[in-house]
């Protein structure tokens, strides 16, 4: 089973629009057959493996040792998968996935898009996709792209979208 990595927040509540973005993002990865990996804690992890299990689909949680006395993966992971450390966790999240879509979210959530992008930047993403889902991530390409070396070769390597549709249908689409 083709599977896509999904970078957010955990600090997210339900009832937020982000969290209600997760949700249907979950719902519609599963729907087009696609396993999900995430980093199986709360807020957007939470709605995105709620919206997948609704669909009938599958999530795996890839959750951080460093975690173990002060959170507790939620409850709708078909599996988890811990990682000793950072650079762990980003590999079983990355494991066997096609692209990988990242919400809003915090320090966490761009380390992992940094951290992919790098990979890509060096020919070493596997031919992965990386897609940055809504319009927060176009302010800071800006930034990026005006203030530090983010020129467009680099820009290139991400993709931006503004609807869940348009994210499913780029990892869906990738390989």
């Amino acid at each position: 089973m083709d599977a896509v990595a999904v970078f957010g927040s955990s600090r997210t509540p339900a009832g937020e629009p982000l969290y209600a973005l997760a949700r249907e993002l979950g719902g519609a990865l599963a729907r087009r057959g696609l396993e999900v990996r995430c980093g199986g804690y709360s807020g957007v992890m939470d709605g995105l493996a709620l919206g997948v299990r609704d669909a009938g689909g599958r999530v795996v949680g890839c959750t951080l040792d460093w975690f173990a006395d002060s959170r507790t993966p939620n409850r709708h992971l078909d599996q988890v998968v811990p990682a000793e450390d950072l650079a762990g966790r980003l590999e079983r999240l990355l494991e066997g996935t096609r692209a990988a879509i990242a919400v809003g979210g915090g320090v966490g959530t761009l380390n992992e898009v940094f951290w992919l992008w790098t990979l890509l930047l060096h020919g070493k993403g596997e031919g992965r996709t990386l897609i940055l889902l809504g319009e927060a991530w176009e302010a800071l390409l800006q930034v990026l792209s005006t203030r530090f070396e983010v020129d467009p070769p680099v820009r290139a390597l991400v993709r931006v979208t503004r609807t869940v549709e348009e994210a499913v249908d780029l990892a869906a689409e990738a390989r």
